[in-house]
């Protein structure tokens, strides 16, 4: 039997879409617990606080998720949850904010309104959550993690947000489509994953063509249709992916590069997004694929702000033994188990730096004068 998670309850996006959710935040119960991290909670507790103030319903408490998402902040909301009696929780914030919420959700047993702040990933939209440890190393994709009951997408808020994240989104966005074309290979067919493939070329083709504006947009704080169609792609439509896909239709190699490269404390500073942009690129290489599709990803990288050599993810094509560690790490990673073929982290190492350098030629190529469109 085909079993899959397909979608949260309600999703809802737009301009007020937190204020036009009474009715379905009403149907959850009367007290809420409120979760998120400190920019994201005063960026949209005024919104949250007013819809449930109508709906009639009580914050019980309001916390911060603890910074990462570990098994410890999970087990400490989780415990919040079930200390105030609150009927359910409402996450606000990132992807790790909210995989913490789902995560704290599912230990206690109560339904979660997602409420990204950031169109950074799908975690508003999925019913997975990343595990890493206290200081960010990743450790798992964890499956106990609720679906959410209601998604909540102001635009206007992602319009405020800085441009850094909606690039980061569109970077993990991206990756949908290279690395399910690649899982899919290995996949036996069913209509579900074609239909999952189906969107993700939707989602690639969708930010190829409007993330330039999209990100002008927020540089201007400006809802725009190319902006809400960006969110749609990188929430919505990419969230969808995931749960046709299941288990056939998983992440890759991008991923996977992304897992290595979170072994280093160099790369701390960068969002999931942005790691994940740069391991497309790796995962291009290791591929084999054409030369051109690897400029026109990387001219758009550097159109939108996303990495497009190792300097920009923290790391130097000189240090050995960070290289090493990426690799390894890389290597052994559940995602990059998922290619269709061996990669070992000597073949990973070699795609990291064939990446950079022509990450590294596009970048001197622009500097003379030249197209950066590739």
């Amino acid at each position: 039997m085909l079993e899959r998670i397909i979608a949260p309850g309600h999703y809802r996006r737009g301009a007020g879409a937190i204020e036009a959710a009474v009715p379905e935040i009403q149907a959850l119960g009367t007290r809420a617990c409120l979760v998120g991290g400190h920019r994201a909670l005063a960026a949209a507790s005024p919104d949250l606080e007013e819809a449930l103030a109508a709906a009639g319903i009580e914050i019980v408490a309001k916390t911060w998720y603890g910074g990462e998402c570990c098994p410890e902040n999970i087990a400490a909301v989780a415990a919040t949850v079930k200390e105030t009696g609150a009927d359910f929780l409402v996450g606000v914030g990132g992807g790790k904010a909210l995989d913490t919420s789902k995560g704290a959700a599912w230990q206690a047993g109560v339904p979660l309104v997602a409420v990204p702040t950031i169109a950074a990933t799908c975690a508003a939209f999925t019913s997975i959550a990343i595990i890493y440890d206290r200081q960010g190393h990743f450790l798992e994709i964890s499956h106990h993690a609720v679906n959410p009951a209601l998604v909540l997408v102001d635009s206007r808020i992602i319009a405020a947000a800085p441009g850094r994240y909606l690039a980061a989104g569109m970077g993990d966005t991206l990756a949908k489509y290279i690395e399910l074309r690649a899982t899919s290979m290995a996949a036996a067919s069913h209509l579900a994953l074609a239909g999952a493939l189906t969107l993700a070329h939707l989602c690639y083709d969708s930010i190829l063509a409007a993330g330039p504006e999209a990100r002008a947009a927020v540089e201007d704080r400006a809802v725009t249709p190319a902006l809400e169609k960006v969110i749609d792609a990188v929430i919505l439509i990419s969230g969808l992916v995931s749960g046709l896909g299941g288990d056939d239709g998983r992440t890759a190699g991008a991923h996977g590069v992304y897992e290595g490269l979170t072994a280093s404390p160099l790369t701390r500073g960068y969002c999931h997004g942005e790691l994940v942009a740069f391991g497309n690129l790796v995962q291009l290489v290791l591929e084999g694929k054409d030369a051109g599709e690897i400029r026109q990803l990387a001219a758009f990288n550097r159109r939108v702000g996303l990495p497009v050599t190792l300097e920009q993810v923290g790391l130097s094509p000189t240090d050995g033994p960070s290289l090493d560690l990426v690799s390894q790490a890389a290597a052994g990673s559940p995602d990059m188990a998922n290619m269709p073929f061996p990669v070992s982290a000597a073949i990973i190492r070699a795609a990291l730096l064939a990446a950079d350098h022509s990450g590294r030629e596009l970048q001197e190529y622009i500097t003379q004068g030249g197209n950066q469109r590739g």
